[in-house]
């Protein structure tokens, strides 16, 4: 496995976790539950035993026997031991003896050190002996002997410590004017002259390294010290809320290399000859058929191997800081307390006094300047790191090497070299590193695996007593067991219909380690873990091969244990890989904000960025390509530049102030560092679904986060990415200090990658974020009703009914989602009959919150009320919104069922087509009958909307934060439109595919195909938004599903933009003049008293007020915790986080 450098960490390349004795540093991922690990059969046992494996690995001294990434060479490395042999190995001037050491000055130190011990502890048994005399008894005398005792052991200890020290140091000191010397003083005359230098050493290259030494920008490093604060935040125990390396320097005292010489490929040196295309690949480990055409370049081109042992020991350093600046140093600050209540700052000097270690380069070389290209590192073995660490603190002791602090920074030292030890490796490209470009010009996933689930038959009862199974299915890979995709919980069913659709992301490393698509069968519980039902697994590289084809199976349930489980599982399958940019919107890729005329002015020309192939410089320059809805997005935040919180008004901490001064502080001074600026997170939302939370920069008004994620987008011309700033404080809620709302439509208009500074907006804070879009549209073709919001707003008009065999006149209508806790009730006084249809029509509209969407179903409620009291429901209707295309207004019909029994569970929860169709039911469908059709005026309005209040994800702290969060972007008016079809393709360009993308190793990219599955297609395609989605479908169709004619059986062998948040506007505005009395000015004073509060104005501009909130939202946030403990869950993934 290579790691990039600056690499983002996420779900994928998560952070490695800092362990006492590195035991857990390559343990599989946590996430998943104990259960879940447990039943992974032999993959996990796999697992396990390769984490045993690994962790010996990384013990000091271990020998290792390993595949060399750069050469291909099996061969035996050691991590270095505690006391490293510091004689160096390499032939020149490494053959040289070391020059006498100055035995004298360290003969003469250590008598000082025993001189003065031997004193203090005489000093003190005479001072003992004389206190002793005080006492009669015995006992009290022997305890007067006991502090000179644990003295004269201190002081032994350290005098040992330090003659050992003195002695290292002078032996290196040794080596050091060895290598300075470079030579041998043949001649006799106590000098050695440039004829007796000796050649072909590494002196050149020390020369070098002493000179750039001190001169070098210790801002290259910046991504190393991010990782490094990576490792340390995701390890740090619960007391510590934050780590932040604040400084680096590298002092004067430079490192030295020890020995260097080049290696030929193994291939070579056993033939002579160079291998040929996949056959070197093949000798470093490396399967060429999953490598892609640039890896593939860099990793078998023209290149040299080089081994460089390198070595680094700290000057003496005294009490003085300047002494202590003389080595490479670290300024780490630990925040500690209790989290969101209290906390402090302890700043800790750590100091590095040695480094040792060997590793191997592959540079890639290439005609053009720097003629190096791609590098591949890696360390052969674990490198030892020494350091010292010192509080810097006024309120505690400045001891040296204080052992909890130094174990756990060197132990994060050693987490972050072991993922470069071999065979794993680190990837430079120099050439982009010498070029200053930090900026992705592809997605790291290659393409993405379309699923659909479609039921599950003949599944056995998992509970003890056999009454019930309710089951989910979730998607995973079969290493990485935690889970990507997780279906809705189907109560008490024994042949669930699912009808769900998952995409899951696909990277080159997914394809390296051979992980399997791994379908899981469960057992939701509500007591106690969920049973594992059976599983299917399928191989990805199958998928691979055959790319671009849906195949839809039924596949036998494999039990996770010894136990006969019966059942099959029916789906379909098939990955579908990028599409290259379309050279027919081909743009000149500046930025469309700009007007015609300042365009093309020198001054207004972004710094273009650095394209190093084909495919990096046509993406700069082409727009993602309409006719290909879905893809790849990639999200990624650099920094923030003068980041701040707003100050209403003039900050005194008393007095009227002097006369002339200014109303509010102007910033004209900016700090990088102090108390009072943010400690700031970012949280990345797409289509109003929180996606990736970085981890807490804390007080700097420069953080750099470096952080992002990759998600697979329907439909890329209604998405939109919501980037939410926040502020990180204690007793009291997060602040937003900004937001910055991207819609991809109006990014994406010249090229399909976009690097761009934005303000942060509607907040509390000020500051200008620097964030990089990239999108990269794959051949995937979902139906239209497919390509819409997960979140949205259900809108309901009239509702009528036609059915000869049920009298529903004097019923109350119902309406209700089932993810939803909301219900909507119409009167049956609102009925009446339309010849022989009734129909319930009432002033306005119904409109019903939805999460969720394509695991929803719009439950249509009919209950008689003629009688004194409801006689129960008498007939149900579900309509499935994964049915409905978003922003289409229009009539849909659904069938109308009644049940023998009055049960109609089974209705509610499994999936069923709106004509009514239960071929894929295979039990029950005798129990229900179908009375008639139901028809409703309806339309989807997806995002956020006011009606959303009530089911925000979570209580108390989090509900607030994501209410303020949308209640920000309403006033701000990016709400205006939501999912809108919004393509802002130059006028010049025709939207026409290319050669490229109409045919792809002779062929074109696949036959289109309509969508036969059980869904039928969309049901609303009347008008606007489904206009585009019926034109599409027609022009183009779908090619990610399959007719259920076609199973394979596997055996044990654009409508008017919805203007809700207007009209309220325009009633309100209409309604405020009407308003008079008390009650009118009661509504204006609470309305205007919300606007001060959101930005921390009026009584939240008092901490104490502010503090009230928080305390309020924890108690309620710990009743809602408590309330979910005992809901049934799926094993839903979580939210991607840095950390």
């Amino acid at each position: 496995m290579t790691h990039k450098l600056a690499e983002p960490y996420s779900g994928k390349n998560p952070v490695p976790n800092i362990a006492t004795k590195l035991t857990s540093l390559v343990s599989p991922e946590k996430a998943t539950n104990a259960k879940a690990q447990q039943l992974q059969g032999q993959s996990v046992r796999r697992e396990e035993k390769q984490t045993e494996k690994n962790a010996r690995r990384l013990a000091k001294g271990h020998v290792m026997h390993v595949t060399d990434p750069t050469t291909g060479e099996e061969l035996d490395i050691r991590n270095a031991d505690e006391d490293p042999d510091t004689r160096s190995k390499g032939d020149n001037v490494l053959h040289q003896d070391f020059p006498p050491p100055d035995w004298k000055e360290h003969r003469d130190n250590v008598l000082s050190i025993t001189n003065t011990s031997i004193s203090y502890i005489s000093m003190a048994f005479a001072a003992a002996f004389a206190l002793s005399t005080l006492f009669s008894s015995t006992a009290a005398r022997l305890l007067c002997a006991i502090p000179p005792a644990f003295l004269s052991y201190c002081l032994f200890f350290r005098m040992n410590k330090a003659a050992e020290a003195d002695f290292e140091t002078r032996m290196w000191h040794a080596e050091r004017m060895r290598g300075l010397a470079a030579g041998s003083d043949v001649d006799g005359d106590g000098k050695v002259t440039d004829k007796e230098r000796t050649r072909e050493s590494a002196e050149w290259a020390n020369a070098i390294v002493r000179g750039l030494w001190p001169i070098l920008n210790t801002d290259l490093f910046s991504s190393l010290i991010d990782m490094l604060e990576d490792i340390m935040q995701a390890s740090v125990p619960t007391f510590v809320h934050s780590v932040r390396v604040a400084d680096m320097g590298l002092g004067s005292n430079a490192g030295r290399i020890t020995a260097i010489r080049s290696l030929p490929d193994a291939s070579t040196r056993d033939t002579g000859n160079p291998a040929e295309g996949g056959d070197s690949l093949a000798a470093m480990g490396i399967d060429a058929d999953t490598v892609s055409p640039d890896d593939r370049e860099a990793l078998d081109g023209d290149h040299v191997n080089l081994e460089v042992s390198f070595a680094y020991e700290g000057l003496p350093s005294g009490q003085t800081a300047e002494s202590k600046a003389h080595n490479i140093h670290l300024l780490v600050e630990f925040f500690v307390g209790m989290k969101g209540v209290y906390g402090f700052r302890v700043p800790v000097w750590v100091e590095v006094t040695g480094v040792v270690g060997t590793f191997r380069a592959r540079l890639q070389l290439i005609p053009d300047p720097p003629f190096v290209k791609t590098t591949l590192v890696t360390l052969m073995g674990l490198p030892r790191i020494t350091i010292s660490a010192t509080p810097l603190s006024r309120a505690l002791p400045n001891v040296m090497n204080l052992p909890f602090i130094s174990g756990f920074i060197s132990s994060a030292l050693d987490t972050a070299a072991a993922e470069y030890v071999a065979p794993k490796s680190l990837t430079l490209d120099l050439q982009r590193l010498i070029s200053g470009d930090d900026i992705k010009k592809d997605t790291e996933a290659i393409g993405v695996i379309v699923v659909h689930i479609h039921r599950a038959t003949g599944i056995k009862k998992m509970d003890t007593t056999g009454s019930s199974a309710d089951p989910y299915v979730t998607l995973t890979y079969s290493r990485l067991e935690k889970p990507l995709y997780s279906t809705r919980i189907i109560k008490n069913d024994c042949n669930p219909v699912f009808e769900e659709t998952a995409v899951l992301l696909v990277d080159v490393n997914t394809v390296k380690l051979r992980e399997k698509l791994s379908f899981q069968l469960w057992d939701s519980d509500r007591m106690s873990v969920d049973d594992m039902m059976g599983f299917v697994e399928i191989d990805i590289v199958d998928l691979i091969r055959e790319r671009g084809k849906p195949t839809r199976r039924v596949s036998p349930l494999t039990s996770p244990d010894s136990k006969d489980r019966p059942g099959s599982l029916e789906y379909t399958v098939g990955y579908y890989g990028k599409v290259p940019p379309n050279k027919a919107l081909t743009t000149d890729g500046s930025d469309p904000s700009l007007p015609d005329d300042l365009r093309e002015r020198p001054e207004f020309k972004d710094a273009r960025a650095v394209a190093l192939n084909d495919l990096e410089a046509a993406v700069l320059v082409t727009p993602p390509d309409p006719e290909y809805p879905s893809g790849l997005l990639s999200v990624q935040v650099h920094e923030i530049r003068d980041l701040t919180a707003k100050t209403q008004g003039k900050e005194r901490k008393g007095g009227k102030g002097r006369e002339g001064e200014k109303g509010q502080d102007d910033g004209e001074e900016t700090a990088e560092e102090g108390n009072g600026l943010p400690s700031s997170y970012c949280t990345l939302s797409l289509n109003d679904e929180l996606v990736y939370e970085t981890r807490v920069k804390p007080i700097t008004s420069s953080p750099m986060f470096n952080a992002g994620t990759e998600r697979f987008v329907r439909d890329w011309r209604k998405a939109h990415v919501t980037v939410t700033v926040k502020d990180s404080r204690l007793r009291e809620n997060d602040a937003v200090l900004g937001t910055v709302f991207l819609k991809l439509s109006e990014v994406f208009v010249n090229a399909s990658e976009v690097t761009r500074c934005y303000s942060l907006e509607k907040g509390v804070g000020t500051g200008r974020i620097r964030i990089s879009l990239l999108l990269r549209p794959v051949e995937a073709k979902l139906p239209p009703n497919l390509l819409g919001f997960d979140t949205g707003t259900l809108e309901i008009h009239d509702v009528s009914v036609r059915s000869d065999a049920v009298d529903l006149a004097k019923c109350e209508l119902r309406l209700k989602t089932t993810t939803a806790e909301a219900e909507s009730k119409v009167a049956r006084k609102d009925a009446e009959r339309r010849g022989d249809t009734v129909v319930w029509a009432h002033d306005g509209s119904t409109k019903l919150p939805v999460r969720q969407r394509y695991a929803a179903a719009l439950l249509v409620s009919f209950r008689d009320k003629s009688g004194f009291k409801s006689s129960g429901r008498k007939a149900l209707a579900v309509l499935w919104l994964r049915d409905l295309v978003d922003r289409t207004e229009g009539p849909v019909e659904a069938a109308l069922w009644r049940t023998k029994d009055g049960d109609y569970s089974r209705l509610k929860l499994n999936y069923v087509p709106p004509d009514g169709d239960l071929a894929y039911w295979d039990s029950d469908r005798e129990k229900v009958e179908r009375v008639g059709t139901v028809a409703l005026e309806l339309a989807f309005w997806p995002g956020i909307s006011e009606k959303h209040h009530e089911m925000l994800g979570g209580a108390g702290a989090k509900k607030r934060a994501a209410w303020d969060e949308f209640d920000r972007q309403r006033v701000a008016g990016f709400r205006d439109a939501i999912g809108a079809m919004d393509t802002q393709v130059p006028q010049e360009h025709q939207a026409s595919e290319s050669h490229e993308t109409e045919a792809r190793d002779g062929r074109r990219v696949g036959p289109d195909r309509t969508d036969e599955t059980m869904t039928a297609g969309p049901v609303n395609t009347r008008e606007g938004d489904g206009e585009d989605a019926q034109r599409d479908e027609e022009l183009h169709g779908t090619n990610t599903t399959v007719s259920a004619d076609s199973v394979e059986v596997e055996s044990d062998a654009d409508p008017e933009p919805h203007k809700e948040d207007d009209a309220t506007s325009e009633s309100s505005d209409a309604d405020s003049g009407k308003k008079s009395g008390v009650i009118g000015k009661l509504k204006d004073w609470r309305q205007h008293e919300k606007e001060l509060h959101r930005d921390h104005r009026g009584i939240m501009q008092a901490k104490p007020a502010r503090t009230a909130v928080w305390l309020k939202d924890n108690v309620e946030e710990g009743a809602h915790a408590i309330k979910e403990r005992f809901k049934m869950k799926a094993r839903e993934p979580d939210i991607e986080t840095e950390v």
